[in-house]
């Protein structure tokens, strides 16, 4: 059963700004918590959440600034793909902010930008053309990261879209649903994209519209349709699949990878099977 934030937050104050006390907006109206009673990853979901862009504002970070809809693509590029990191050091004083960002602008190969968004919070910014096995290099090398730095780090694989979708909206609602993500589990801290939609699905505690949205435009055609129906009656087993659909099976491994192309889902994977068949089956969010 879901807690409400009274059950949460005992000694927090409704519309009393208390000494040495942190506000936070919940359904209209404002509570006041105790500083002292939260914990680093708590403090840095209330930043998160008080932290919205203004209109008069424009970032200094030109990708920042194309990714919050207040400038234009800097790089030239088909895709760009989003790792969202939240970084959380084990002792104060000692994490060095601007070896972290040179550090992480060298993670992978592809990489475009990494600039900070507000404390804590962090977006690694890549050409997924370049770097296609972008979750499993970075998963491999988190462990060591962690240790390197002394800190605790999350991990979200934002997914691949095209520079031709809306990104800013879509980057948004990617960074949105990586601090639901973390407020309310903490099950893993390596996350990719398909398996988080699937738990935004399942709880309906953050709007993931934008996403759903962008997702059946590009499974709206019938010949995907029919691939993905197939693959999941077929339980992702491509060769069954292809029987059904009277191809050869090559051909619809060349399909399978083309899509993945084009919207970032492997349908071989069956997260993003089921991720898929979900919002074909749903068709809005």
């Amino acid at each position: 059963m879901k807690k409400t934030w009274k059950e949460l937050f005992p000694d927090a104050l409704l519309g009393e700004n208390g000494q040495d006390t942190v506000p936070v907006t919940l359904n209209g109206e404002v509570i006041y918590l105790l500083e002292s009673t939260l914990t680093e990853r708590e403090r840095f979901l209330i930043e998160t959440l008080n932290t919205q862009p203004t209109k008069s504002s424009i970032p200094t970070h030109p990708w920042l600034a194309y990714l919050e809809g207040k400038g234009a693509l800097p790089t030239p590029t088909a895709y760009i793909q989003c790792v969202h990191l939240a970084v959380f050091p084990k002792q104060e004083g000692v994490f060095q902010e601007k070896d972290w960002l040179e550090f992480v602008e060298n993670l992978t190969v592809g990489t475009l930008a990494a600039f900070k968004n507000f404390r804590h919070h962090y977006t690694l910014v890549v050409n997924p053309e370049v770097a296609p096995s972008l979750a499993s290099t970075l998963f491999e090398v988190q462990s060591a990261i962690e240790d390197d730095f002394a800190v605790e780090l999350q991990l979200f694989i934002g997914n691949r879209w095209a520079t031709s979708s809306p990104v800013p909206l879509l980057y948004q609602a990617e960074k949105a649903l990586f601090v639901e993500y973390l407020m309310h589990s903490h099950k893993r801290s390596s996350l990719e994209f398909a398996p988080v939609m699937l738990w935004a699905i399942a709880n309906a505690l953050v709007d993931i519209a934008p996403i759903a949205d962008e997702l059946i435009l590009l499974l709206s055609e019938d010949d995907v349709k029919e691939l993905i129906e197939a693959l999941w009656d077929a339980h992702g087993n491509v060769s069954k699949a292809s029987q059904k659909l009277f191809l050869h099976r090559n051909t619809l491994q060349y399909r399978i990878d083309r899509f993945a192309e084009q919207t970032g889902l492997n349908v071989k994977d069956m997260n993003d099977l089921t991720l898929g068949h979900l919002l074909l089956q749903k068709q809005s969010y």
